[in-house]
């Protein structure tokens, strides 16, 4: 048996996450508040349904800067010019969102993260949020463990 690091050990839990319906407004203070880049979107029952980061709120404030748009598979951009605090969360979530089991290990997340160009996963279960791990997250876990331990683990 190796010893190895999973999502489940290096995750926050609990998450700051909103609802579908909550105000981007909403979303901007907990980012700013919490000095994060990214929030999940839940349901009434705490299943993931979305996730919305800086960039994702950047491109819906200014939709007309082409250097800004980087859209990804599910998101959509607010529309017809209101005032980005008050669109809902729902406007400008991606909607396809990869995700990451508990037992997922650091290895694995760290490889999903650079082919899709992500900084954070949320980790579910059941499609249940229980926590999220971010890029500074998997770089500290491989990080502190050193490279020895990561290559008597072997790939994934």
């Amino acid at each position: 048996m190796t010893n190895r690091t999973t999502a489940s050990q290096i995750m926050t839990a609990p998450v700051h996450a909103v609802r579908p319906a909550d105000p981007v407004r909403k979303v901007v203070g907990l980012l700013c508040r919490h000095r994060i880049s990214g929030v999940p979107v839940v349901d009434t029952r705490g299943h993931l349904v979305g996730l919305i980061s800086e960039r994702d709120i950047l491109e819906a404030m200014y939709p007309d800067h082409p250097e800004l748009r980087q859209r990804r598979p599910g998101a959509r951009p607010a529309a017809d010019g209101r005032e980005i605090g008050s669109i809902a969360s729902s406007e400008i979530m991606v909607r396809e969102v990869i995700t990451a089991a508990p037992e997922t290990d650091v290895l694995r997340l760290a490889s999903l993260m650079a082919v899709n160009k992500i900084r954070r996963i949320p980790i579910v279960e059941a499609g249940r949020l229980l926590g999220i791990v971010s890029q500074g997250d998997v770089h500290r876990a491989i990080f502190e463990r050193g490279p020895a331990s990561a290559e008597r683990e072997g790939p994934r």
